[in-house]
């Protein structure tokens, strides 16, 4: 069985989420529609497994085909899960051993407000 390390809250997560928002903007400049940071690492004060989570805001889930080469160049790995068809995800890190997970929404759909939602609750 795999082990979880959950570690004490790092004020520099937020630091390291403004840098890669700003890598992934500067790659993809026109295509986002908004980027926030998201799962437990976004939460300040909790203690958490040290992954930053970070959601993508699209106009269209559709077309988002083109993002995995440029993403490419940021080291992320598209990873295809067809058990979420409201979202695409990319990996920066090896399989189960990840340092960021991209999820990518269509804006205003349920999947991007419901992500919003619970974030606003917990922060």
């Amino acid at each position: 069985m795999e082990q979880v390390i959950i570690k004490d809250y790092d004020p520099n997560w937020a630091i390291q989420f403004e840098q890669e928002k700003q890598n992934i903007q500067s790659i993809l400049v026109n295509d986002i529609v908004d980027i926030e940071h998201i799962g437990s690492t976004a939460i300040i004060g909790l203690a958490a497994k040290p992954v930053l989570d970070i959601a993508v805001a699209v106009n269209h889930l559709d077309d988002t085909a083109y993002m995995i080469e440029p993403l490419k160049k940021l080291q992320y790995e598209f990873v295809e899960h067809n058990d979420f068809p409201h979202r695409r995800f990319f990996r920066k890190g090896q399989w189960r051993a990840g340092t960021h997970h991209l999820h990518v929404y269509q804006i205003n759909s349920e999947s991007w407000n419901e992500q919003l939602l619970f974030h606003d609750y917990l922060r």
